[in-house]
């Protein structure tokens, strides 16, 4: 039965997402360089955080009734990041070698929490920084 709550099919839309564009033969270099780069570099981190927005974010966020401040949005894309190292760069097993559904599946429900409306600070939909910041 599907879930009634949007942020749960918001949440899996988005690690889905960004999980397609890292294994993607098109983007797959460019994330990955990206993903490495950032653990030394400030600019690096700020080229990253760009282009998960724009590729990842912003197309979605802009369809979704869910509410965000910046710093949840930020708190997502951490998350993502961290989801990259993890799978991408260090490998570590048994992340490394799990299907993209499972790591949706186990991921998604800790970006569902950040981005659920039901929370108090979440009143206002129309909030000017609903699209993310730096993009």
């Amino acid at each position: 039965m599907p879930s009634l709550d949007p942020a749960e099919d918001f949440s899996r839309v988005l690690v889905r997402r960004f999980l397609v564009l890292c294994e993607s033969p098109r983007t797959r270099r460019r994330m990955l360089r990206l993903v490495k780069g950032s653990n030394g570099s400030a600019r690096a981190g700020r080229r990253l955080y760009a282009l998960i927005n724009r590729l990842v974010l912003n197309p979605v966020v802009v369809r979704t009734p869910l509410p965000a401040t910046s710093i949840r949005w930020e708190l997502v894309v951490s998350q993502l990041i961290g989801i990259a190292m993890l799978r991408y760069v260090v490998r570590l097993e048994p992340i490394a070698s799990a299907s993209i559904e499972e790591v949706v599946e186990l991921s998604a429900p800790s970006i569902q929490l950040l981005l659920s409306p039901s929370r108090p600070d979440m009143k206002n939909p129309h909030d000017p920084q609903r699209r993310i910041a730096g993009v």
